[in-house]
């Protein structure tokens, strides 16, 4: 944990101003940990913000931070007391999301615990399980997130049948994952053989929606089970699936170093 100024406050340190006077509507969303600014922007065109009492649809509405009364589906947003990080192990068979549609078991029983609210930066879909990063650092989760800064994302796939040399070749010069839409270069290596079958260690650096089932059907492969176990230098270890635990201040200076934030 830290303030919002990136470290710990010492003894003898100025007051510090934590926060401008005014910003963006979907930093300020994003600052106060509602979500990563990309996520923010579909809150505000979803027409779930109001500004004294207003709907604002409007990402770049210029919020004031001593006066104005924003919220979100009602409830008053104010800034975060201090920047909190942790590592998830969301299980097989959750969504990651607060609020489902389809009455699918979401994340909110596992972290309302929680000191401060959180969201997840990025996500993984229903079926695969594994590493998730909670935070309510919008500015830190945006720049996990972007592909400018090459953030890598480490899985485990099982797959059948077992890959030959040439599906490999492709996953790692990039494949054809839709219409208009080609996958990065991957790195990709076989773990373990099985019958039928083989575990595949592949490392991505961006995000692109269900990617790594999209670039292994792409390639002829069927995915049977997905586990992340390493996003940028945060490792899953032995969290057992469910649970949660705080990142250590080395873990969250390397998550700073790793997105030039404080340069």
């Amino acid at each position: 944990m830290s303030s919002p100024e990136g470290r710990r406050p010492r003894a003898g340190d100025p007051e510090p101003k934590p926060w401008p006077d005014t910003m963006r509507l979907t930093r300020f969303l994003a600052f106060c940990g509602l979500a990563s600014r990309r996520s923010a922007m579909a809150l505000v065109e979803g027409g779930r913000v109001q500004i004294a009492g207003e709907v604002v649809r409007d990402p770049g509405y210029r919020v004031n931070l001593a006066d104005d009364d924003v919220r979100l589906d009602g409830d008053r947003i104010k800034p975060p007391r201090e920047w909190v990080y942790y590592a998830f192990h969301k299980p097989r068979g959750v969504v990651v999301t607060a609020n489902d549609e389809l009455g699918r078991e979401g994340i909110t029983p596992f972290v309302r615990h929680l000191p401060e609210r959180v969201f997840p930066v990025g996500r993984l879909d229903q079926n695969s399980e594994g590493l998730l990063l909670l935070t309510n650092d919008g500015e830190m989760a945006n720049r996990l997130l972007h592909p400018r800064y090459g953030i890598e994302k480490v899985y485990q796939v099982s797959v059948t049948p077992r890959p030959k040399g040439h599906q490999l070749a492709k996953i790692a010069a990039g494949v054809q994952i839709g219409a208009r839409e080609m996958s990065a270069p991957v790195e990709v290596r076989i773990r373990r053989v099985r019958a039928g079958g083989a575990v595949l260690r592949m490392t991505l650096r961006e995000g692109k929606k269900r990617e790594v089932r999209r670039i292994c059907r792409a390639v002829g492969l069927r995915v049977n089970r997905l586990r992340r176990f390493e996003f940028a230098s945060i490792r899953l270890g032995n969290i057992p699936p469910g649970k949660i635990r705080p990142l250590t201040d080395e873990e969250v200076a390397a998550l700073r170093e790793a997105t030039r934030m404080g340069r």
